[in-house]
């Protein structure tokens, strides 16, 4: 019987969306939160770790910027892009499984500062949510911030979705753009919307809340809003 975890697991190991650039609520975050609130530009080479680092676009802006970065995702051929971007610390890089333990350590001795968990959480369904964000936590040092964004009910996906089990949503994309895409051999996935800010609040519990906002955009009208909320959190 196939899982929700191994259909997520078999749909992101495509490797397909491949995005070298840097999103803008990243570098945007950069100069107005992590730098201006928390005084983390990467001056002080402070360990970031990026889950769900994906082709490392994202963890790539963190490396230039000073960050002493280390990544992990279930996807080898997305791990593999990363260490041929990051070629000087292309050990920092590794392929984690896809089900999470409480007990993970990713990178034996060391510890997070930052913690960056981008487009990546909603897979999971409400239990392993939690027992990975508790891996995370005891992962950073005290005092650490986690940046973590949650996809919101209103995106476009929820709409080509239907209720699963577990908090999580079944997932049938079928854009014209997917089309004829190389390497893509399914699209259905499994996401874990969120609600409102107190339901963020909720499953970030672990973690004092900072700051809560969100980001949106509609590249293309025929799909609609691309809304994911935002959490800046503090492990006290």
């Amino acid at each position: 019987m196939t899982t929700y975890i191994d259909q997520n697991t078999k749909y992101w190991q495509q490797g397909v969306y491949d995005a070298p650039n840097t999103e803008s609520y990243v570098f945007r975050t950069y100069g107005r939160i992590l730098k201006h609130d928390f005084n983390l530009d990467g001056s002080g080479r402070e360990n970031l770790l990026d889950f769900g680092c994906g082709s490392g676009g994202n963890t790539k802006f963190y490396h230039d910027k000073g960050f002493d970065v280390y990544g992990v995702d279930l996807s080898p051929i997305d791990i593999t892009r990363c260490k041929d971007r990051m070629k000087k610390v292309s050990h920092h890089f590794k392929v984690v499984a896809p089900q999470p333990n409480e007990a993970d350590i990713f990178f034996e001795g060391v510890t997070f500062q930052l913690v960056t968990a981008l487009q990546s959480l909603y897979y999971y369904n409400d239990h392993d949510l939690e027992v990975r964000l508790g891996s995370l936590y005891n992962q950073m040092d005290p005092g650490g911030i986690i940046f973590a964004t949650m996809m919101h009910k209103s995106c476009w996906y929820y709409d080509m979705s239907e209720p699963s089990e577990g908090g999580l949503r079944h997932v049938k994309l079928c854009r014209k753009n997917d089309e004829g895409r190389e390497g893509l051999l399914t699209s259905e996935h499994f996401i874990n919307f969120v609600n409102d800010e107190d339901h963020l609040k909720y499953i970030f519990k672990f973690f004092t809340p900072v700051h809560i906002g969100y980001y949106d955009g509609c590249w293309r009208t025929d799909e609609g809003s691309e809304k994911h909320l935002t959490f800046f959190g503090l492990k006290s």
